[in-house]
């Protein structure tokens, strides 16, 4: 399943991982305030090729990937996922 950012960016998003269990538990605790978590999150969604293309994707021109805009695409790729999946 591909999600897609805004600017057109495209993610493969790994289905079998997103419906797994410990995914959901993995963001009820990034909802509770484990945000460190979010960078597990982000490679059981992506995989660890993923999650680097969208670092890449993100990184500016001094060669940094910024924490806020990093986690605002996790957020819209997962918005993009839920959307997918309800459709």
């Amino acid at each position: 399943m591909k999600a897609r950012l805004k600017d057109g960016f495209e993610a493969e998003i790994i289905e079998e991982n997103v419906g797994d269990w410990e995914f959901l538990e993995i963001l009820s605790d990034i909802d509770e305030g484990e945000t460190g978590l979010i960078v597990k999150a982000a490679r059981k969604m992506l995989g660890k090729d993923g999650v680097d293309r969208l670092k890449e994707h993100l990184r500016k021109e001094d060669g940094r990937v910024d924490i806020t805009e990093m986690v605002e695409a996790f957020n819209e790729l997962l918005t993009s996922v839920n959307e997918l999946k309800n459709s």
